[in-house]
């Protein structure tokens, strides 16, 4: 079993700073960073597996979507009921999250990457298909045409994801590997 790192509190808040300074763009843009929720959601998982800190996530997610659409003119285009989704598409990642850090070697990487590979594309389906299901914006649109529109962004965001994800596993082994050169256990 996975050991909890004893600055837990510390890396629970460079989590939700991850998210505060990267949600408002999905994408990225020449001065922001795109989007890292669903890494600092499953990292959060792994790390903090109190549930507070998932509804610490989520609600500094909301916030900063929020903001972003009051005051920093982002079009409120995904707001509808669908965008609700997002509560239980964040829960799982969680879930998964916390789930493989039950596991002996959580960072092992034949273990790791297709446990973020999966979490990552359910949030993706799950989060589109609330939208589908609960948004007034797609009523016209058939399932197969909604699908085929939403498949395109599908590469960016596991791409993001998994760039996040690889630099907190770059991480840890580097923490470990300092950890063990001064005689600590990690």
């Amino acid at each position: 079993m996975f050991s909890k790192p004893q600055n837990s509190t510390l890396i629970g808040m460079v989590l939700i700073a991850l998210i505060l300074l990267t949600r408002s763009s999905h994408f990225g843009t020449s001065f922001l960073l795109p989007d890292a929720s669903i890494a600092a959601l499953f990292l959060t998982g792994m790390l903090m597996q109190k549930v507070r800190w998932l509804a610490i996530a989520i609600t500094v997610a909301f916030a900063v979507d929020f903001y972003a659409l009051d005051f920093a003119g982002v079009s409120d285009y995904c707001m509808s009921l669908g965008y609700w989704g997002l509560i239980p598409t964040y829960a799982m990642v969680w879930g998964v999250g916390r789930y493989l850090s039950k596991q002996e070697q959580p960072f092992a990487l034949d273990f790791f990457i297709p446990t973020a590979w999966l979490s990552t594309s359910l949030a993706f389906i799950l989060s589109n298909a609330f939208w589908y299901a609960f948004s007034d914006k797609v009523n016209t649109l058939t399932l197969a045409e909604f699908s085929e529109r939403v498949a395109q962004y599908y590469t960016p965001y596991l791409g993001y994801t998994a760039f996040y994800l690889g630099v907190a596993w770059i991480a840890q082994a580097a923490l470990i590997k300092l950890a063990v050169r001064h005689g600590k256990t990690a």
